[in-house]
């Protein structure tokens, strides 16, 4: 009974004080200079994050944001990029190419997860496949990065203090010098897998990507 009545001497306070609080935020933004916003168009990036939450009963077993680096999230970083350093628009336009050119050679994606979900060594207990028109394929590179600012905002608030960043780059070709995603490719699955669980995520393939 005690236990339940300072729980509600608690709430209350709470509840008075929340209002009171917003207004000294509020008040603190006025008074205290906070700058211009930047204005930046970052529907390409929300559009080709995934992210996926698994259960063991009720511990969290796996929990994943994945960026597609597929050619409009390279656009948008190109764009953001030169924005921030006041490049010209050939200067930009330089920066794109390299960045699509990278896509001709590697299918990437930024991942991010909790810090105790240990990804992309020998023994971690998940790992992840790329799926193209039923065919998997291990990455060639899987490791640790520290995010560029572009790429921490296209996250958005998915990227906090408590997350780590990977980056996963898989072949664009197989090994007959084949493109893994072809005109007929519809979708691009990663394939999140341990001895016990599964994690799909999913992106639909543009047709500008299918050309390159």
């Amino acid at each position: 009974m005690k236990r339940d009545f300072r729980f509600l001497v608690f709430f209350v306070f709470v509840m008075m004080f929340l209002p009171g609080c917003g207004r000294i935020i509020d008040w603190g933004k006025k008074s205290v200079d906070q700058g211009k916003d930047v204005e930046n168009e970052l529907k390409s990036a929300k559009d080709t994050i995934s992210s996926s939450r698994i259960y063991d009963q009720f511990t969290l077993a796996g929990a994943f944001d994945t960026l597609w680096l597929n050619d409009d999230v390279r656009s948008l970083y190109s764009d953001l990029y030169a924005k921030k350093r006041g490049k010209t628009e050939s200067e930009k336009n330089l920066i794109l190419r390299r960045q699509l050119e990278e896509n001709n050679h590697f299918i990437s994606f930024y991942v991010l997860c909790p810090a105790d979900f240990v990804l992309g060594e020998k023994d971690s207990d998940w790992t992840v496949l790329l799926r193209v028109d039923g065919n998997c394929f291990a990455p060639t590179e899987f490791k640790k990065v520290e995010l560029s600012p572009e790429y921490k905002l296209m996250f958005g608030k998915k990227m906090n203090r408590f997350k780590i960043a990977y980056v996963l780059r898989y072949n664009a070709k197989d090994i007959e010098d084949r493109l893994l995603i072809q005109s007929s490719t519809k979708m691009v699955d990663l394939v999140f897998r341990t001895t016990k669980k599964e994690i799909v995520q999913s992106w639909e393939v543009k047709k500008q990507f299918k050309k390159r």
